[in-house]
């Protein structure tokens, strides 16, 4: 073969493979940031979303209860039937539907979450919601009529607000972050 057919054929090989090549890599890298931004979207739309404004309907609902009723309990002075059947009332329509929704959205999607294990905020909820359920339960019960702190609160204490709220904010914060730099990446491959 001739020399003057030999090289352009190796330099039409060599342009074409390299051109492949280059195509290849960038849909590559292309295809694993658009897994890595569906993980994403997921852990925002299906778990640190819901969860964050879940939390926050929690803390509004409880600062209107508080500005309200203030504290129920106090260790000098027993709250009064009035007060009890008014903090089962919102315990029971307000506050444990909103925890428990809370509890499912972390046990159903346990699996978007950003640490390899659970963290210590959503133990804390998960725990203070499970520790109420009984209490609940015996509210129901023909004849209930403690006043006793107690027969009212959870052996868990406090809901952990200002540590859930730290850990959602900051989370949902950090996702929402990194989505946008992925979807910029994305935006800078795709263009020619």
């Amino acid at each position: 073969m001739q020399l003057n057919v030999v090289v352009p054929l190796v330099v039409t090989v060599v342009v074409a493979a390299t051109g492949y090549g280059a195509t290849y890599l960038t849909n590559l890298r292309l295809a694993r940031r658009k897994d890595h931004l569906d993980r994403v979207n997921r852990q925002l739309s299906e778990l640190y979303g819901p969860l964050y404004a879940q939390s926050a309907a929690t803390d509004r609902a409880w600062r209107k209860f508080y500005a309200r009723y203030g504290t129920v309990w106090t260790v000098s002075a027993p709250a009064t039937v009035e007060e009890a059947a008014t903090w089962r009332l919102w315990m029971s329509t307000v506050f444990m539907p909103l925890n428990r929704r809370m509890v499912e959205t972390i046990v159903s999607h346990a699996d978007l979450l950003r640490e390899d294990t659970i963290p210590e905020p959503l133990k804390e909820l998960c725990a203070h919601v499970a520790c109420y359920e009984p209490i609940v339960a015996r509210w129901q019960e023909d004849g209930f009529d403690s006043l006793q702190v107690d027969d009212h609160v959870s052996v868990a204490g406090n809901f952990p607000h200002e540590e859930l709220d730290a850990y959602l904010r900051t989370s949902f914060e950090s996702l929402k972050l990194e989505q946008a730099r992925l979807l910029a990446r994305m935006q800078r491959l795709r263009r020619p």
